[in-house]
């Protein structure tokens, strides 16, 4: 079978003297025509090219069509947006890269007259809750990076509207890099309604003439004896920790190289289980102390981890961030408890001298003199460096910033970091085209820059550290090689957890490949592509016929389909915008409510005027008791809807260190004091069935568009003393109402000294030492 018996891809919409297609990519393109497909191929072999023949043929074949491009973050849909603009005869206008920058009333007029359209999941995903434009008419979506198609991201949201909305749909996922286990690959073929797998590999005959040979190198530097001197401290420290838990049988090892920091976490679970289901005072005792020690031996493991794979810098920062919590007195038990033990403070000490004698790591020097050889053998190289940690990426750029020979900058994600302010997407973009003219020759970068972003130019790449994850350094690796010979060199610290963490990836990696192995042999042997794609119709047919609206399907979730599809404008829920990152919204969504995302100052949700719910998670709500915005959020709710509900997503007795008296205070004053509604639900997919059978109940007696009316500013006087005094840290609007019930005025409060404070219910010394000293405090802006 050969190319020339599908015309579509000779269309003239194809740029012919730009795209050169290759065998492997012919034979991918034919194998996927007609079928949802997951794409497995190493980076730099063209994926996009694979994609531009399979959306040329759609369009073709579906002239009135649409085709929509997804990549997780925006300068790669930006990369996507140019390619396709180069590789196309299609009118520019018809192509566009879609942001949430731009409003959704522009996106609306946007849609109406595109072809292809480039996007994050999260755009199309709050365009498609808020029904500003329909999938109907699209006929090709393509997942790029789709190994992400799993759990409860976008990408799963955004299949299963599409499969059912779309009047001739097709997907198409790529990915270099799937997953390490057959269950993982398995999810992302459910969750993308996969029917035909296509797996290259460096090895495979049709892809054999177009690797470039990339030279891989591992750099063994031994740390030096003042790092093993607070290496030492450490591991006792730890080691001391690991008998304790031993000896109560919580733990099977004291070896540091045998736990875990997985194991550490599981750890937390098991000792809240055993708090709960124990009457025992003794054994209650023994357990809250097991639990401070759990905490610091996940602490104490990343000091470890710190000063064996990053450096002097990035352990020091550690302790300054601690010590700062420390200073503003919002540091836990363990915490205070950990950094007053006389070996951390020496570990501090030891710390802070051999950093201000200019030593670093080792690993450090290395990456230098790796650099410079680089340069100095080709000027116009381009080179790229990884770190785990964005404190190191920080540390790196900061040493070699004024070197005359490596033109550095950092690439990192978006999020801001205390201080360390993250870098917009426009700011990525515009760094990587500085990368690109040469403006800057090597980037600092974290896990953003290993996902997919094409630099063709770059031809070094350095692990400055060893992640234990396949995809990650297929990721790593893939960003060399890609249009000439490419050099990787991993720099580990020997006998540390990088050698550790290179032997584990190594052994994920295989296992991937056998894995996807198996699964394709299965795949051409069971003939599954025709029987899987008749289920899949069969079950497409079945839904519009109207099934129940919770069918159970594998891996324990629930597939939401409305029994009240013809009268979908019927039922009308308000969400707050920051909702959308959890499941609920999606299955409300997908169980064919009309959402309206709003940025809402009060509540989560609304379904009437006189109605407005909270939602909480368990972690959420014990979080929100400790920093006291639980009762200021729902007194504001209370006060703003007659019906003010607060639906409590699973257990809050279950893993915190909150005792389960002061859980249960809360949970009376709430419904006694404030006067709102308490429902618990299991998880996600209770809290949905819940809120779209209290939204049908509402309106289905109360007709009208929902407004939105909320006091901004407090009402009375006596509110405004209670929010006032509710500011103070760790004082909550209950206890505000308690102390101006015993003191009267806020000049009193602060007036008064800590034994008068103390008069007051639910004030200890702790509190009361607090205002006392915030009362009398200088203010000063530095």
């Amino acid at each position: 079978m050969t190319l020339n018996k599908y015309p579509y891809v000779s269309h003239p919409l194809i740029q012919k003297d730009l795209v050169i297609r290759r065998l492997y990519q012919e034979n991918i393109f034919i194998n996927c025509l007609n079928h949802n497909s997951l794409v497995i191929i190493p980076t730099g072999l063209g994926k996009t090219i694979i994609a531009l023949m399979l959306a040329v043929h759609r369009l073709a074949e579906f002239p009135d069509s649409k085709v929509i491009f997804l990549a997780p973050t925006k300068p790669l849909v930006n990369q996507h947006y140019e390619s396709f603009q180069k590789l196309t005869t299609l009118d520019l206008n018809s192509l566009k890269s879609i942001t949430g920058s731009i409003s959704p009333e522009e996106r609306r007029e946007i849609w109406k007259d595109i072809k292809i359209s480039f996007m994050t999941p999260q755009v199309l995903q709050n365009d498609i809750i808020s029904n500003n434009y329909s999938l109907k008419d699209v006929s090709l979506i393509i997942f790029d990076e789709c190994h992400r198609a799993v759990g409860d991201y976008a990408y799963c949201f955004i299949a299963k509207k599409y499969i059912d909305i779309s009047k001739n749909s097709q997907i198409l996922g790529i990915t270099a890099s799937p997953g390490t286990t057959e269950e993982k690959i398995n999810e992302i073929k459910e969750n993308l309604f996969i029917e035909n797998i296509e797996i290259r590999t460096e090895k495979d005959a049709d892809v054999k003439p177009y690797i470039h040979n990339i030279e891989q190198e591992w750099i063994k530097v031994d740390l030096p004896e003042e790092f093993l001197e607070i290496l030492k401290i450490l591991t006792d420290k730890l080691r001391s920790i690991y008998k304790f838990l031993k000896n109560i049988d919580l733990i099977n090892s004291v070896d540091i190289n045998k736990i875990t920091r997985k194991d550490l976490l599981d750890l937390n679970n098991q000792i809240s289980r055993q708090i709960n289901s124990t009457y025992d005072e003794g054994e209650k005792f023994q357990l809250f102390k097991a639990k401070k020690l759990q905490a610091n031996a996940i602490r104490l493991s990343h000091m470890i981890e710190l000063l064996e794979t990053q450096g002097i810098n990035a352990l020091k920062d550690y302790f300054g961030k601690n010590n700062e919590k420390l200073k503003k007195n919002t540091a836990n038990k363990s915490l205070k408890e950990l950094f007053l033990d006389r070996s951390i403070q020496n570990a501090i000490n030891l710390t802070n001298k051999i950093q201000s004698e200019g030593l670093v790591h080792p690993k450090i020097d290395k990456l230098k003199d790796l650099i410079h050889k680089q340069i100095k053998q080709i000027p116009e190289s381009r080179i790229l460096v990884f770190c785990h940690y964005r404190d190191s990426v920080n540390n790196i750029v900061k040493i070699f910033k004024n070197d005359p020979v490596i033109k550095v900058h950092k690439f990192i994600g978006q999020a801001n970091k205390g201080t360390d302010k993250g870098l917009t997407q426009k700011q990525q973009i515009n760094i990587l085209k500085d990368f690109k003219d040469g403006f800057y020759n090597t980037l600092i970068g974290t896990s953003v820059a290993e996902e997919g972003l094409d630099i063709a130019e770059c031809d070094l790449v350095i692990f400055y550290d060893v992640v234990p994850s396949a995809i990650r350094s297929i990721q790593r690796r893939g960003r060399t090689g890609r249009k000439k010979e490419g050099k990787v060199y991993i720099l580990m610290g020997k006998n540390t957890r990088d050698e550790g963490y290179y032997w584990a990836e190594k052994k994920k990696e295989r296992n991937m490949y056998n894995n996807l192995k198996k699964i394709k042999e299965l795949d051409i042997n069971n003939n599954q592509k025709k029987e899987q794609k008749d289920l899949l119709s069969f079950l497409s047919e079945k839904k519009k016929e109207n099934i129940p609206k919770n069918r159970n399907i594998n891996h324990n979730k629930t597939e939401f389909i409305s029994e009240d599809t013809e009268n979908k404008e019927m039922y009308t829920i308000i969400c707050d915008t920051r909702e959308t990152a959890s499941p609920v919204v999606r299955n409300l969504s997908l169980m064919n409510l009309n959402i309206k995302l709003e940025q809402l100052e009060i509540a989560d949700y609304i379904i009437s005027e006189n109605t407005g719910i909270e939602r909480k998670s368990a972690q959420d709500f014990t979080d929100s008791i400790k920093d006291g915005r639980l009762f200021k959020e729902l007194f504001e709710l209370k006060k703003n809807f007659k019906n003010a509900i607060l639906v409590l997503e699973g257990d809050p007795l279950e893993n915190t260190t909150i005792n389960e008296n002061a859980i249960f205070g809360a949970i009376s004053s709430i419904i006694l004091k404030i006067g709102v509604t308490i429902y618990k639900t299991k998880d996600v997919n209770e809290t949905t069935t819940f809120l779209y059978h209290l939204v049908k109940k509402e309106q289905s007696t109360s007709k009208g568009n929902i407004k939105l009316r909320f006091e901004k500013a407090p009402s009375d006087m006596a509110y405004l003393l209670e929010y006032v005094v509710s500011s103070i840290p760790g004082i909550n609007i209950l206890r505000a109402k308690s102390l101006l019930k015993e003191i009267r005025t806020i000049q009193n409060i602060f007036n008064a000294d800590i034994g008068e404070l103390m008069k007051t219910e639910n004030i200890g010394k702790k509190l009361a030492q607090e205002i006392y000293k915030i009362s009398r405090f200088k203010y000063n802006n530095e």
